[in-house]
């Protein structure tokens, strides 16, 4: 038996005759005329060559090929509609591991209040955090090896979508108690002290650097570090001046002797936001836990 002649409207057919036992009937229930009904029956008989449907006594009764084939077109009824039901996520129950992109400071900022609210409403789920790659972070986002990012990114463009969780600005941040800044923020000190800064590796630091370029601000770097997180913790014991978010320096003067002023000209803006990729956009479960990363972080 060829598959290839077959319509749907068929097999629904089969369906609906198999429980009513009544042709008119089983029409009405798949939303065609009874001659159309006649006519789909017919056919199929004509193409499997058996009866299937025989009037009898009791109505309208499948021969031994027809019962198989109705139970064969009813476990392929409810598979085909179980494949069209939107999946549920129900976070209270769920055992799932969600993958995010964070960079080091990210983790520092979301992963506390993230991992508390976690705690109370899916205390199943997992929670994997990954290293962003330099090249095509939104193939992992694509291929859904990744759920989703968060964070200052330029690389996750391509089929993605995103949204803005709050805005960051730039401040400088030196020792509490640092001589040069006793009064706060002046123009002679700050050109004066000597910077540290964390290798550029990011947007974030991309953007400071190429602005501060533009504008010629001159700045004497004594120390290159290659990662962010040790920054306040050497500014914090030293003379030196860094620069960075306000919500990391503010986070960081919390447990840390450090002082956050604001730079001695005006720098630019830039945004934290949440990515994921279009494919997973209706995803129950992807859009739960966006709107979860909304509910705590946006402003």
């Amino acid at each position: 038996m060829q598959l290839a002649g077959l319509q749907f409207n068929q097999l629904r057919l089969v369906d609906a005759l198999a429980r009513s036992g009544n042709l008119s009937e089983a029409a009405a229930q798949i939303g065609v005329t009874q001659p159309a009904a006649s006519h789909a029956l017919a056919r199929l008989r004509r193409q499997v060559e058996d009866p299937i449907f025989v009037r009898t006594s009791d109505g309208m009764r499948p021969t031994p090929y027809g019962s198989r084939l109705a139970s064969s077109v009813r476990e392929a009824l409810v598979t085909l509609r179980s494949g069209f039901d939107r999946a549920l996520f129900e976070p209270a129950t769920s055992k799932r591991t969600f993958n995010v992109f964070m960079t080091g400071v990210g983790q520092m900022l979301f992963l506390p209040r993230l991992l508390e609210r976690l705690s109370l409403d899916a205390p199943g789920v997992t929670l994997r955090v990954r290293h962003v790659p330099a090249k095509a972070p939104h193939l992992m986002l694509e291929s859904g090896e990744v759920d989703l990012a968060i964070g200052a990114f330029t690389t996750l463009i391509a089929g993605c979508r995103q949204k803005r969780l709050f805005r960051e600005r730039y401040v400088c941040v030196v020792r509490h108690d640092h001589p040069a800044f006793k009064d706060g923020m002046n123009v002679e000190a700050f050109h004066r002290v000597p910077h540290a800064l964390a290798e550029p590796t990011g947007y974030v630091e991309d953007l400071l650097d190429r602005w501060l370029s533009r504008q010629k601000v001159r700045r004497i770097v004594k120390l290159h570090v290659p990662y962010f997180l040790a920054l306040p913790h050497l500014i914090a014991r030293s003379d030196l001046l860094a620069f960075m978010s306000n919500r990391v320096a503010e986070a960081y003067a919390e447990i840390l002797p450090l002082k956050v002023m604001q730079p001695p000209t005006k720098l630019p803006t830039y945004d934290s936001k949440l990515f994921w990729h279009e494919r997973f956009h209706r995803d129950p479960a992807n859009r739960w836990l966006r709107e979860l990363f909304v509910d705590l972080f946006s402003e």
